[in-house]
């Protein structure tokens, strides 16, 4: 499993970790952010700003309780920034704490931090390099390697001090199992790419989490306050804190942040520094900030720096006691690190500008720079579409307009009148068919206006009041003279009422023509039914008379044919 992932269904399209990015090494499509492993320095910044928690740590507390299982000496080794993180007052009480999850031994990293600063000052005395870039931060040496490999020759070739720490454990006991447990995401990779004395890493943030599963009780063993000066280090400034500067004729700088370490070795690499100590970490207030610090996020930065200096030295700065840790080792201190250089492609001008033109920058401008995108300038935002990393419909602006263009076409086309009024029944906009219908000019005759200079409120109010939308109402609108079909509906989320009408006074005078001609129709209708039938009757009572008086004939003729043949 990959050390930092994601997961998928919490990402919500903000780009946030890509603002938050320092080397843009997170690549965004299908409305999805992705890490681009070979990019990424592991700073952790995105797992920090991401407010879905999106972003995941790889937890290798597993691995550490299955070394346990198998009845290995699972020995810790603290990073020194544990003081700010954890309910304790020293590595006393964090020994009980880690007792309690079946750790045989707790030790201070400050411990290799005190052998690495050690070889730091030697380094310094022999005064071969003219810059030494010091750190830590597995971060910053990553930000060297892919960005500006061409300082790798500036960094001190020591290595770190939990590596250091690690092999001091293993040179006195070679089968522990040595785990370290500090505010890094990046210690996770440096054990993956360096040969350390380390076995395992776990943050701060997974401990904390372990400690809560299994309910350890309060640490309650008295601590040492007797200071030592490597504790230092967790803190801006720490490694030059804790070393002898007396008579080096070096420089000595301080960087924390990744923009900071960015352009420091920007400066460095102009050649105009000379004869300069610079020490590096990744986050602003170094270790003490750490991603996985939670303490120094809650707001208490100088409660933070005043526990890791009280620790290191108490009665700091007046009654200050050098005292540091003695250790005795016999193993390398050397350290070479590669170059890892991204490469980009680098589009020209040409590229850039048709990229430019997708995203409606036309003119230099109309490039905005917002950094809604994540990227701090368009082109840059440009370049990254470029190289696959981006894409066009990140930029908010454009979309932005785009969409309010639509919206405008739509609404300026439709020949239906539409008006938008807020909860005080006042017109917000209205188009020109809505203008059309009420007889003006132009729309900043109704804006701001209360609806009832212009039209009767009753329906608005009522869906205001109700809630519920009116639909296809055809209403006389006396005050234009005009029939309507009118809907209106409340928009809760915008909190505005939108009221389409349809002007059907023509449809309305066809249908009553053609009511009135449908009546006309009848009433003739009616009048040719009653006329046929007063002939119907008129010819029914001649034939009534005729055929009665034929009747009468027709009977006396019978009887006299029926004489005559009684006579014969």
């Amino acid at each position: 499993m990959e050390i930092l992932g994601l997961k998928k269904a919490n990402c919500k399209n903000c780009h946030r970790c890509i603002r938050e990015c320092p080397v843009k090494s997170i690549e965004f499509s299908s409305q999805q952010a992705r890490i681009i492993k070979d990019e990424c320095i592991l700073c952790g910044r995105c797992v920090i700003t991401c407010p879905q928690n999106a972003k995941v740590v790889r937890n290798d507390v597993a691995q550490v309780r299955q070394a346990m299982a198998e009845g290995r000496k699972v020995i810790a080794s603290v990073a020194p920034s544990f003081i700010v993180d954890f309910p304790v007052e020293g590595i006393e009480q964090m020994r009980q704490l880690l007792a309690g999850l079946g750790f045989a031994g707790t030790e201070e990293t400050a411990v290799g931090a005190h052998i690495v600063k050690s070889e730091y000052e030697r380094i310094v005395r022999q005064a071969k390099q003219d810059v030494v870039i010091t750190t830590c931060c597995p971060s910053v040496i990553k930000l060297i390697q892919k960005y500006h490999p061409q300082m790798l020759g500036c960094l001190a070739p020591v290595i770190s001090p939990m590596d250091a720490h690690g092999k001091l454990i293993k040179e006195k006991d070679p089968d522990a199992y040595v785990v370290f447990i500090g505010p890094c995401i990046s210690k996770k990779a440096e054990i993956e790419e360096y040969p350390t004395g380390i076995d395992c890493v776990l943050t701060f943030e997974e401990v904390r989490d372990w400690l809560a599963e299994a309910q350890i009780t309060p640490p309650t063993v008295p601590c040492d306050k007797s200071g030592a000066m490597s504790r230092f280090f967790p803190k801006t400034g720490g490694i030059i804190q804790s070393m002898n500067r007396t008579g080096t004729g070096y420089r000595y700088y301080a960087i924390d942040g990744a923009e900071k370490c960015i352009q420091a070795l920007k400066d460095l690499e102009n050649g105009n520094l000379h004869h300069c100590f610079v020490e590096m970490s990744i986050c602003e207030g170094s270790c003490i900030n750490g991603p996985m610090v939670r303490s120094f996020r809650g707001g208490g930065m100088l409660e933070c720096h005043d526990k890791v200096t009280d620790y290191a030295a108490p009665g700091y700065p007046d009654h200050m006691d050098y005292r540091d840790f003695t250790p005795q080792y016999h193993f390398s201190l050397d350290k070479t690190v590669r170059p890892e250089l991204v490469r980009e492609q680098v589009p020209g001008e040409k590229e850039l500008r048709e990229i430019l033109e997708k995203m409606g920058k036309f003119m230099p401008e109309q490039e905005l720079n917002c950094g809604s995108c994540g990227y701090p300038t368009c082109r840059e935002k440009a370049k990254a579409v470029y190289n696959g990393k981006a894409e066009i419909t990140m930029c908010l602006p454009y979309m932005k307009e785009r969409a309010e263009s639509f919206s405008d076409k739509i609404i300026s086309s439709t020949p239906n009148a539409i008006l938008v009024l807020d909860e005080n029944l006042v017109i917000q906009q209205l188009n020109q068919a809505a203008c059309h219908l009420l007889g003006l000019s132009r729309p900043d005759q109704a804006v701001k206006k209360d609806v009832s200079e212009l039209l009767d409120p009753t329906d608005f109010a009522y869906v205001l009041a109700d809630g519920r939308s009116i639909t296809d109402k055809k209403t006389w609108l006396g005050e234009v003279d005009r029939f309507v079909e009118e809907t209106i509906v409340y928009d809760i989320d915008s909190k505005l009422l939108i009221a389409l009408m349809k002007d059907i006074t023509e449809q309305q005078r066809r249908e009553r023509k053609a009511a009135e001609l449908r009546q006309q129709t009848i009433e003739v209708t009616d009048r040719i039914v009653e006329k046929q039938m007063r002939v119907v009757q008129e010819i029914a009572s001649l034939l009534g008379e005729t055929t009665a008086e034929t009747k009468v004939a027709l009977t006396k003729l019978k009887k006299a044919v029926d004489s005559s043949e009684e006579r014969q």
